[in-house]
């Protein structure tokens, strides 16, 4: 066990920290603490300092259930609003996890040191500090990061502290040595390199830096070290990376010479015994946090601080410091970014900032005069590194701009093809520019993702469009992505759809930019429609309905306008399969879904493409099937079982068996419908087909399952059947699937919880439809997830008033068109009407849903509705009247008669 957990009270500050009692109290006061964010801090405290990332976290803490990542986010700021003053201890690696911090007490006692001893040679630290930042002086949000750099500094001696430009390496540099003075006998000397305009200069700068006299001899360093040797001093080399060539080795040669030496570079010298500090962001707030978890950031402190430096009367309410956590992480916690966006904040209000931060350049200016000319704009910081770049590294950056949230180094390959460089001279610009803070790296599972900050990718784009590239870069980068998505392997290695999805995922941001780019007037319309077809059924998958459905009938406008003979006739039967198994779960399924796969299906037959002639006669059983309508249903499974069967198609064919047996069971045929569905089931478990596993996108097996568990419930199986809805469940959490979980909850686990009368299962059950149905934008599961809703209330305590709202949530979800659980919903009406008192509507409820039966042909409740029929018939007349409920009525019933509210519902 590691020494940290070995401690069962770890101290904090104020806070103890109690993992036996799982407790947070502030001097001996417990602080509510949930939970899941108690999980999270053990986690974090067990890791000895080290990261854990996001997926870790997701897994420990979450084990059964799957979150969006937002949960951990509200978790950690809670935590930050716990911590209070030592927020900063649970550090934020971007795009990565989290890892949790302590400063030691000997890290403490280094940093009460804050004057320099008398013997102090070169520029004065604190002169340096102001000058180099416009008289600002405090470090916000730098607590920490200051703790770690005086640590190393305590065991490295030739430390370089490297960054992107207005990172705050120089202002970090500046207060480590301040710190840490003490520990040198001969103190700290500051060498600055800021205005040194030609690398021949630097050593007058270093000899400025050392005090040295005028000498009738060359400069060299040898010189510069004989005038400092016999001491002991902390020499700070303060940007170095436009002179890293003779910053290095005077750096060496006076290491050597028994200094330390403290760097501050763009990249790294590259010398013996260097050892680096990446110097990170300010922390930023993430996009759920309240008002009070922005302020605790490093990141909105320091803006705070600038905004009311420059206008004391700023005032900030809660819109306000949302706004300014907003502005602060879309510039990622950059200190530079964040002091321009403050001092122009002052002037134009947080509103005028936040709506113009897609010009950041522009607005990014205005920083003191008496800082550098680099750091009084964002461009002029950007033009420094730039001009140190190579010509290849320069046309590279720029192309690196239009990628959105990040690429691999297979996607910088592919937009650099035309670059007439070597593979090795591609990857030592692409190296160069990782080292020279111009591209951040993070680790992407076992695998690296680079991304571009935004301030930066502004940048880049600009310098795209002053090169006239801009336009050909955004065509590269669609044709990267068709690529990605399509049969052509990338890279010369094969990939499963597994690995496909997990690209899509990735890609996603980088996808739609090159879609809205594709359908620009300066776009390739049919690169479009070629990279739309690849990506909805993704989409779909991801359950990313609506956007499925707009990007489909996208391109198919494109398609139906230009009748490009460019286009693949299989990318248009793609996007119309698409396009209409959209529709189904965002309009319901509806006339136009219906038409959409008659469409699909008439054109697959035409090309006599039997693939897509299956699709959509799957689809058109499953509008069918929504519909309440089993009747239908049943010939179009039957055919697509025939068409597999005459295809040799063996996964199709099961899958037949598995709509054919759903069909039957609201048919009410429940031996043939456990037969087939027992059959399939069989078959999907076989080693040999797993890897066939999927159809469509959904897994068939976990559906058949469900409908397998309502037969087992028909067929008086309770218990069984109970038992085997819980377990689908779990398997479609598992399979972490949005629309497959959605179905398992809508046909099984709810309504089999509400037969067995058990409420607290069914309302766990309607909670999890709740938040999925809602995150998602599911219409139709967002309808019957208000009608189980009143249904379990009306089991409760069933009244008048509750049955009106009941039949309300009946109405509104039958004119959604999804009337496959009405027959279910309404028996459940029925009944609550029986136990109000109202034995005649409620007769009239079940005769008319055993008509509705007839029409349809659904029959699974046929014997639970005469038995009801039959349990109101003999207890009519010995209850009260209590209310008169028109139901299921045809809408030319007279109903003026009736003195009481009369309602219907109209199926």
């Amino acid at each position: 066990m590691s020494e940290r957990q070995e401690v069962a009270v770890l101290c904090i500050g104020d806070l103890e920290i109690d993992f036996v009692l799982r407790e947070v109290r502030r001097n001996g006061t417990p602080l509510r603490v949930g939970s899941r964010a108690f999980d999270i801090l053990e986690l974090l405290n067990n890791a000895n300092g080290e990261l854990v990332s996001k997926d870790e976290i997701l897994r420990v803490v979450w084990p059964r259930t799957v979150v969006e990542e937002n949960n951990l986010q509200v978790q950690i700021s809670a935590l930050r609003k716990v911590f209070g003053a030592s927020s900063q201890l649970i550090r934020t690696v971007s795009g990565r996890g989290y890892k949790l911090l302590q400063c030691t007490s000997a890290v403490r006692a280094e940093c009460a040191g804050d004057t320099l001893p008398d013997g102090a040679r070169g520029t004065s630290v604190d002169d340096a500090l102001v000058t180099s930042n416009g008289g600002a002086v405090d470090l916000f949000g730098r607590d920490l990061t200051l703790a770690e750099v005086l640590t190393v500094l305590k065991h490295h001696e030739m430390v370089t502290l490297v960054g992107t430009g207005g990172i705050g390496k120089t202002r970090l540099a500046i207060e480590a040595a301040r710190k840490a003075g003490s520990a040198f006998p001969d103190g700290v000397v500051l060498i600055p390199f800021s205005s040194v305009t030609d690398e021949r200069f630097a050593l007058d700068a270093a000899a400025a830096g050392l005090r040295m006299k005028n000498s009738s001899g060359p400069l060299s360093i040898n010189t510069i070290v004989d005038a400092a040797r016999g001491k002991r001093l902390l020499i700070v080399l303060d940007n170095c990376e436009h002179v890293v060539g003779t910053a290095a080795s005077i750096a060496l040669a006076l290491r050597n010479s028994g200094h330390a030496i403290l760097a501050t570079s763009r990249e790294p010298l590259r010398i013996p015994d260097e050892t680096l500090y990446p110097v990170p962001p300010l922390v930023v707030p993430d996009a759920v946090s309240t008002e009070d978890a922005v302020m605790l950031t490093g990141a909105a402190q320091l803006f705070l601080a600038r905004v009311k430096g420059v206008s004391p009367e700023f005032t900030v309410d809660k819109k306000t410091v949302l706004l300014i956590g907003a502005v602060c992480r879309a510039l990622d916690g950059i200190p530079l970014a964040i002091e321009l966006a403050a001092a122009r904040a002052a002037l134009l209000g947080m509103e005028v900032i936040g709506n113009r931060l897609n010009d950041r350049l522009r607005i990014l200016t205005g920083g003191c005069r008496t800082a550098p000319p680099r750091h009084q704009t964002m461009r002029a910081t950007l033009d420094w590194s730039y001009r140190l770049l190579s010509d290849i590294e320069r046309s590279m950056l720029r192309r690196l701009g239009v990628f959105v949230g990040g690429f691999t180094f297979d996607a910088i390959c592919f937009l650099t093809v035309d670059l007439h460089a070597s593979a090795w001279e591609t990857l030592d610009a692409f190296c160069g520019l990782v080292s020279k803070s111009m591209v951040a790296a993070q680790l992407d599972g076992n695998s690296r993702r680079y991304r571009l900050l935004e301030t930066t990718r502004d940048y880049a784009l600009q310098q795209l469009d002053d090169n006239g590239e801009r336009n050909a870069a955004l065509a590269m980068h669609a044709r990267y992505l068709l690529t990605l998505l399509g049969e052509a392997p990338v890279g010369g290695a094969e990939r499963t759809d597994e690995r496909r999805l997990a690209d899509f995922t990735c890609e996603l941001d980088n996808i739609r930019a090159a879609l809205e780019w594709s359908f620009s007037s300066s776009g390739d319309p049919s690169v479009g429609v070629a990279l739309a077809s690849a990506t909805v059924p993704y989409l779909f998958d991801q359950s990313l309905l609506s956007e499925c459905c707009s990007r489909a009938r996208q391109a198919l406008a494109v398609y139906n306008s230009t009748m490009d003979s460019e286009i693949p006739s299989d990318a248009v039967l793609k996007l119309r399969a698409s396009l209409a198994a959209g529709l189904v779960y965002t309009n319901g399924p509806s006339h136009e879904a219906r038409q959409e796969w008659m469409n699909l299906y008439a054109e697959a037959v035409l090309q006599s493409n039997s693939e897509y002639e299956a699709r959509a006669l799957w689809g058109l059983w499953n509008a069918h099937q929504f519909s309440g309508e089993p009747k239908a249903a049943l010939p179009m499974a039957q055919r697509f079982s025939d068409l597999a069967r005459g295809r040799d198609d063996v996964m199709q064919s099961l899958l037949g068996l598995g709509i054919e047996g759903i069909t039957l069971h609201y048919l009410g045929d429940q031996p043939q419908a456990r037969a087939r569905l027992e059959e399939m089931l069989a078959a999907c478990d076989q080693p040999a087909d797993r890897s066939s596993a999927n159809r469509f996108g959904i897994k068939h097996g976990i559906v058949a399952r469900a409908a397998l568990s309502r037969v087992l419930w028909v067929q008086g199986a309770t218990q069984c059947a109970l038992e085997l809805a819980q377990s689908t469940l779990q398997a479609a959490i598992d399979y972490d699937n949005e629309m497959i979980t959605c179905y398992v909850l809508v046909e099984a686990a709810i309504p089999l919880a509400i037969l067995a009368d058990d409420v607290v299962r069914a309302r766990h059950a309607i909670t999890e439809l709740h938040e999925r149905a809602f995150r998602m934008s599911f219409p139709i599961w967002i309808e019957v997830c208000a009608c189980y809703e009143q249904c379990v209330a009306a089991m409760a305590s069933p009244n008048p008033a509750r049955l009106r709202v009941f039949s309300i949530a009946i109405e509104r979800l039958a004119q959604t068109g999804f009337r496959a659980p009405l027959t279910f919903l309404l028996y459940r009406y029925a009944l609550a009407l029986a136990k109000c008192g109202d034995a005649m509507n409620a007769l009239k409820a079940v005769d008319q849903v055993i008509k509705h039966g007839d029409v349809t042909g659904e029959r699974w409740l046929l014997a639970e509705l005469r038995r009801v029929r039959k349990m109101i018939l003999s207890s009519r007349g010995n209850e009260p009247f209590y209310w008169r409920v028109k139901h299921i009525a045809p809408p030319c019933t007279d109903t003026s008669q009736h003195g009481d509210s009369v309602h219907a519902i109209d199926i």
